[in-house]
């Protein structure tokens, strides 16, 4: 009797599919998978620079992105900025959007000093609804795979860092 198989992993080549899947996904990150957990959603080696220095420039590289800057809890930096409508709506819903709920992207930064004397910058970035208010305040971790743009800032912070005439 010929039976014929069904479901996900019905097709011979379905296994290998999923495989190769699995290990596109686990190479898109590769270059955080290497440093610290800590440092794993984005993160840059800086040398030859103080700690007052790096917390200068990364303020500034936040600030011209839109962020507004204010300090954390021990040593934290804290970026604020309000996400795109779009987000408020997916996150608040459309009735709370147009009641004026506002979702807020906030970027939690760090200065990690190394043994070898350099620092590392390191961020995670969240989504946050009800900002400011603490009992409805919900603060959602991104993704890893969301890392890419607070990467490119704090490279931005990096090459601003090694360029000579540093403001």
């Amino acid at each position: 009797m010929n039976s014929t198989r069904t479901g996900l992993f019905g097709h011979p080549l379905a296994v290998p599919a999923c495989l190769g899947l699995l290990l596109a996904l686990a190479a898109t990150g590769c270059h955080s998978l290497s440093g610290p957990g800590s440092a794993s959603f984005a993160s840059v080696t800086i040398q030859n620079h103080s700690a007052d220095e790096i917390a200068t420039t990364t303020a500034r590289v936040f600030g011209a992105d839109g962020y507004r800057g204010r300090p954390g809890a021990s040593g934290q930096m804290i970026f604020e900025k309000e996400a795109s409508r779009a987000t408020t709506i997916s996150r608040d819903g459309l009735v709370a959007a147009q009641n004026g709920a506002v979702t807020i992207n906030r970027v939690k930064a760090e200065i990690v000093p190394l043994s070898d004397g350099s620092y590392r910058l390191q961020c995670k970035a969240y989504m946050v609804t009800g900002a400011g208010d603490s009992f409805f305040e919900d603060e959602v971790a991104l993704a890893h795979i969301r890392s890419g743009p607070y990467q490119a800032l704090l490279d931005k912070v990096e090459a601003q860092l090694k360029t000579p005439n540093n403001p």
